[in-house]
């Protein structure tokens, strides 16, 4: 060996650490970080999906343990090599709390909780929180979510238009940043409401987003879903084709399938514009003119949530209790109709808490101050009942204060809107403000 030879060998591995040094830097410089999520979007007694978006294609991995503590990873599930993923989390225990991670290119990138569905055999209370019409006004949204924040429930339900224009990336980036601390630690199960349709006829980014997980149903725009004594029908209000369409056939199949099924004891339709309304858009009526009332009430549907008028409206039609609740931070609506079946109305910010039990069904309907709009229960074929006592205690929620602002509409309804709260500018621009810096360092990988 030359000389020359022998004195770079000293050089050699000071070369090779550096190289892998440079190697290593390049690879974290290139990790992807968390655009979107991570969320839950279906949740059975078994299972779980994990959907997040990353700022890059690159692999992932979803590591769970049971309880509230984030430890060593009881389980990794395996992600693919994509921006926007879905991992299916398999084989869990029934009535189970999860502390979930999701990791990229060797760092946690994002993490929360989540809750199995109790067993089919199990009678165990059931509680989910519902809100809708969250469009256009990221100040009211955010406002509406801190409230929500102050209650844990099994689920989320959503009752369509989450934004503004379901074609546009910026309202979709809008309304994953606002939910972020919600909706990583509640499952959540979302209806199409007919701003989703803007610009995307065919609902493509709402499925992607918020879609049924399993193949067979990954382009439909409406669900079903088994949370233990509840049965959800997520149905998509705004499809014309009520009368003789896919989705009539369908959600008979569903309906009568749900008549013979074990242990289920309460039924759910959720979807946008509902058939009874006091607000400006009154009742949605192809579903009038299809029979879809009669059909739900045919199938013992105990309930009925729905969006489109931005008011909270409470009432009962036949057999069928219903809620309108689309106080979610879309500009509010007045109340300009007389309707014999509503019994509770207000236009305000809101969201509700549903408590189901094998025996009764009670519902708290609080403003974003923390305030109670309306607090009643009922059971099955009898009529609400405001006086007797709720069938589950939910936590304590605490204050919120502060009132959230009216923005713009593009609805296409000339509706009237109230005018907006100089107050509410200040909350949301220091809401907004701690949004737009945890994006930021988000992106940064901090």
């Amino acid at each position: 060996m030359s000389s020359r030879l022998r004195g770079l060998e000293g050089v050699r591995p000071v070369f090779l650490a550096g190289l892998l040094a440079l190697v290593a830097v390049a690879r974290a410089s290139s990790a992807a970080s968390l655009q979107k999520g991570p969320y839950v979007t279906d949740v059975s007694d078994t299972g779980a999906e994990v959907r997040f978006e990353l700022s890059s294609a690159a692999t992932a991995q979803l590591e769970l343990t049971a309880g509230d503590d984030a430890g060593p990873a009881a389980r990794t599930f395996d992600g693919a090599a994509a921006r926007q993923q879905s991992i299916r989390a398999t084989g869990l225990e029934p009535a189970t709390r999860y502390a979930y991670a999701v990791r990229s290119g060797g760092a946690i990138v994002g993490a929360g909780h989540f809750a199995t569905a109790p067993s089919a055999a199990s009678a165990a209370p059931v509680t989910f929180i519902a809100f809708g019409d969250d469009r256009s006004d990221p100040t009211a949204h955010a406002a509406v979510v801190r409230a929500m924040l102050q209650t844990r429930a099994d689920f989320l339900v959503n009752t369509g238009d989450l934004v503004q224009d379901g074609s546009s990336p910026a309202d979709w980036q809008s309304f994953f940043d606002v939910e972020a601390p919600l909706l990583r630690e509640a499952p959540i199960f979302a209806a199409i409401g007919n701003h989703e349709l803007f610009s995307d006829s065919a609902g493509a980014s709402f499925v992607r987003y918020f879609g049924a997980g399993d193949a067979a149903a990954s382009t439909r725009l409406y669900r079903t879903v088994r949370f233990g004594i509840v049965r959800l029908f997520v149905l998509n209000a705004m499809d014309r084709g009520w009368a003789s369409g896919d989705e009539r056939t369908w959600l008979e199949r569903e309906l009568a399938r749900a008549d013979a099924e074990p242990g289920l004891v309460w039924r759910i339709a959720v979807l946008h514009h509902g058939p009874w309304s006091v607000g400006p858009h009154g009742p949605n009526t192809a579903l009038i003119d299809a029979g879809i009332p009669a059909l739900l009430a045919a199938h013992h549907v105990d309930l009925l949530l729905a969006g489109h008028d931005h008011i909270y409206d409470r009432g009962s039609a036949g057999p069928i209790k219903y809620i309108v609740t689309g106080g979610g931070g879309a500009p509010l609506y007045e109340i300009r109709r007389k309707d014999a079946t509503a019994r509770k109305t207000e236009a305000a910010y809101h969201y509700i808490e549903v408590a189901a039990t094998p025996e009764a069904m009670g519902v708290v309907a609080r403003r974003v101050d923390g305030s109670i709009l309306d607090r009643c229960s009922f059971k099955q074929g009898q009529d609400w009942d405001c006086d007797a006592p709720h069938p589950v205690a939910f936590p304590t929620v605490l204050p919120v204060t502060g009132a959230a602002s009216h923005g713009t509409t593009r609805c296409g309804c000339n509706l009237a809107e109230t005018r907006r709260s100089p107050g509410a500018f200040a909350l949301g621009a220091v809401i907004m403000a701690f949004v737009a810096i945890a994006r930021r360092k988000r992106r940064a990988g901090t």
